[in-house]
């Protein structure tokens, strides 16, 4: 008795790629030509500002960049005059002082007196003059004794000064650019409404001159991309919650800065215990990172800004660098625009080796060092400006590691890389953050313990104790 053969079940590998946990929404065609209509509009905006809630404690810090959003959705040929305007009005809402109009003020005559006089040595070496500034400023500052009337004002203006130094930086890049240099449109990106850090998201007017949507498709597809990117925070925060709540409070995995309260103390816990802390602070911290780049950059956005991510499959790389790179990628934009740049095109040309790690050590050593010292400037009036230095040796010994690594990685790339997903994929990905858990033993800037004692807690680990 003959029976039919049976058609073998063929598994497609790109019916999984094409798999979603949030579909393309910005690829569908009828919800694009709906998001362009008034009422459309209107309900996306309504669905974001929505989403964005979730990441807000009060309505008083809600509020501001939802009216923002709102005033730029009815009027989006408003858009950079709105950005600067509600720019200005959320951070004095949020800081509920006029303080900041001192240090915007500084950095629009910085702007305009680099524009005004293109030929002078400040406007040739504009970067180099800030940080130089700046730094000079905190010197002078921490020489002013305690009970001096000018001793508050005086650290006020460091505070704002390190706050603004990096967007004030983007725009002096932005006076030889191509496109239309306004200075609106440069005032709209110095701490921008839709959030940031001291790390500009994303850089400055001209970047988003090159990225703004230029028709009304094309705002429609960015604002659902923005819609989708608020999808993927919400529910990575929410994961996060659970995460925190599994690990550290239903299994007890103490938190890493308890692990090497203990170690300093002469009671560590048991090795496994330090390196599931380890491995679970590293997982954290990349999850924090990512909410709240996603959302800014949700934010951004909406606004009608394609924004590359700040965080991107970080877990995919198969080499240091590769991590690096995704991991905090406006930041690695600020090392890169601000130190590497400067030392790759300026020294040892004709070294290309030497030329590659040099820059690479400005940017990630003494760009990283210094970028990390400056925003922790208020470590400087509680121990002392020289004692705050001796502080961060910590820090710095991770910035210097990191680039020596970072070094390395560039230096060896493969040009044909192993076949397979194993030996090709998996393998190195583990590599790579195995290798970001061990350095991240050295990557907290807190200024407890001395830098002995992190080498300690990393020992014990390895069960070596001394």
């Amino acid at each position: 008795m003959h029976t039919a053969a049976t058609a073998p079940v063929v598994f497609d590998r790109s019916q999984l790629a094409d798999l979603r946990l949030i579909p393309p929404i910005e690829k569908y065609p009828k919800l694009v030509l709906f998001a362009q209509t008034g009422v459309g509009k209107i309900t996306v905006w309504g669905l974001f500002v929505l989403g964005l809630w979730y990441f807000f404690r009060t309505p008083l810090e809600w509020v501001p960049i939802t009216v923002s959003l709102l005033l730029i959705t009815v009027l989006p040929k408003w858009r950079w005059n709105l950005v600067a305007a509600c720019t200005l009005a959320t951070t004095a809402i949020e800081t509920r002082s006029l303080y900041f109009l001192a240090a915007i003020a500084v950095g629009a005559l910085l702007f305009w007196c680099a524009r005004q006089w293109p030929d002078s040595e400040f406007s040739q070496r504009p970067i180099a003059y800030l940080v130089v500034g700046c730094t000079l400023l905190i010197v002078v500052c921490s020489t002013i004794p305690r009970n001096a009337n000018s001793y508050l004002p005086a650290w006020r203006a460091v505070g704002l000064a390190t706050t603004y130094l990096w967007f004030v930086g983007y725009a002096l890049m932005d006076r030889t650019a191509i496109v239309k240099k306004d200075l609106t449109l440069e005032l709209g990106t110095f701490h921008p409404f839709w959030g940031s850090t001291n790390t500009p998201f994303p850089k400055g007017a001209a970047y988003l001159r090159r990225i703004e949507a230029k028709d009304d498709e094309q705002l429609a597809v960015t604002r659902l991309k923005g819609l989708k990117l608020l999808a993927w925070a919400i529910l990575l925060a929410l994961f996060n919650t659970l995460w925190t709540f599994f690990f550290h409070k239903y299994l007890h995995i103490p938190w890493a800065r308890q692990v090497l309260a203990a170690s300093v103390h002469r009671g560590p816990y048991p090795w496994y215990i330090c390196w599931e802390s380890q491995v679970l602070s590293f997982f954290e911290f990349l999850l924090q990172i990512t909410v709240f780049g996603h959302w800014v950059i949700a934010s951004c956005r909406f606004a009608g800004f394609n924004a590359l991510r700040n965080t991107y499959r970080p877990l995919s790389a198969v080499t240091v660098i590769e991590f690096f790179n995704r991991f905090y990628y406006y930041f690695k934009e600020l090392l890169v625009d601000f130190f590497f740049y400067p030392t790759f095109f300026r020294y040892f040309k004709k070294h290309p080796r030497l030329r590659l790690v040099a820059a690479t050590f400005a940017a990630v050593a003494f760009g990283n060092m210094f970028f990390h010292f400056t925003r922790d400037y208020w470590m400087i009036p509680r121990v002392g400006f020289v004692n705050a230095i001796v502080n961060f040796q910590v820090y710095a010994f991770y910035c210097v590691a990191l680039a020596t690594a970072l070094s390395i990685s560039q230096l060896r790339r493969r040009k044909t890389p192993h076949l397979g997903f194993l030996r090709g994929r998996a393998f190195p990905a583990v590599w790579v953050i195995f290798f970001y858990c061990v350095l991240d033993v050295f990557g907290s800037t807190e200024r407890n313990y001395p830098l002995v004692e992190h080498f300690r807690l990393l020992g014990h680990m390895f069960g070596v104790n001394f």
